[in-house]
């Protein structure tokens, strides 16, 4: 009887293992949930890597900077579709017309995102409209990029509560 208990608790195991193994990133893997839209570290990691590789900004992005980019862009892009103010995939492309490598999607998507959004500043209601949605959004980011904002619709990065400044000293 024992055999046969163990077996099934076995074969329970290895059923939801095999089932959690299908269903696609880890939550180590994962940078962030929005909406129930998985953004993994890789995606993030990649993305800033690109983006700094073709720009090489006076700042470097940092990985909180492209998550949040990466959380807003599909809704960007949707209000902007919907507002006739949406920039293409191929402007976006243009803008890496030089870039060494295939750019990723969640790249291009970023570079559109942040076209259509100057497109945006021109129609306040738009952007209006754009912040209420991306206020309501469902988003879970992983602790070590910070928590997400949606007042401000970015990633704020927490100072840990064992950093203090000069400030708080006095």
């Amino acid at each position: 009887m024992k055999a046969v208990k163990a077996s099934a608790i076995a074969l329970a195991l290895a059923g939801v293992l095999a089932t959690s193994a299908c269903a696609g990133t880890t939550s180590a893997e994962t940078a962030a949930v929005v909406e129930g839209r998985v953004i993994t570290e890789q995606q993030v990691r990649e993305a800033t890597d690109q983006i700094n590789t073709a720009f090489t900004p006076d700042q470097p992005l940092t990985a909180a900077q492209t998550l949040t980019l990466l959380i807003r862009a599909p809704y960007i892009n949707e209000a902007a579709a919907a507002a006739g103010k949406a920039q293409s995939e191929s402007a976006a492309r243009a803008a890496l017309v030089d870039f060494p490598e295939e750019p990723l999607d969640t790249t291009i998507e970023i570079l559109q995102a942040e076209a259509s959004l100057q497109q945006l500043e021109s129609a306040p209601e738009d952007r209006q409209a754009l912040v209420d949605r991306i206020a309501g959004l469902d988003v879970t980011v992983s602790p070590r990029y910070g928590t997400f904002d949606p007042a401000r619709a970015e990633i704020v990065v927490a100072r840990p509560n064992w950093i203090t400044s000069a400030t708080d000293e006095n």
